[in-house]
């Protein structure tokens, strides 16, 4: 028992980190090229989708903390159980986010993909 909420949970807290990794990895704007929403869609749900894939049947494949709320909610999933797979996803988003940070050149660190008000648009009107 104690194996399988061990693989369970890091399973979520694999999945979640490489989500975050590469769904922000692809919001990112580099100094050639910004992204386009198109790019970022794809990566997105490409990441989702190879996530949920390879979780499945290990932890149910939630990858996201309204996911585990929802089957919560739903009495899908113990209190308990929910808990601990929403510590492993912030665990895991924490250090996708970190593996990312150290990975990508200096000058694109400043952002990490955090949605800002673009360039010639004044900060008050």
């Amino acid at each position: 028992l104690w194996e399988a909420a061990s693989r369970a949970l890091f399973a979520e807290f694999l999945a979640t980190g490489l989500y975050v990794f590469f769904g922000v990895g692809s919001a990112l704007p580099w100094p050639t090229a910004l992204p386009t929403v198109l790019q970022m869609a794809i990566t997105f749900n490409l990441a989702t989708a190879v996530a949920v894939q390879i979780t499945w049947k290990t932890s149910g494949g939630h990858i996201n903390p309204a996911v585990t709320l929802a089957f919560l909610v739903g009495s899908q999933i113990s209190l308990p159980r929910a808990m601990a797979y929403v510590a492993a996803q912030l665990a895991g988003a924490t250090l996708g986010a970190a593996v990312l940070y150290g990975v990508i050149p200096g000058d694109i660190r400043e952002t990490l993909g955090v949605n800002m008000v673009g360039a010639g648009v004044p900060r008050r009107r």
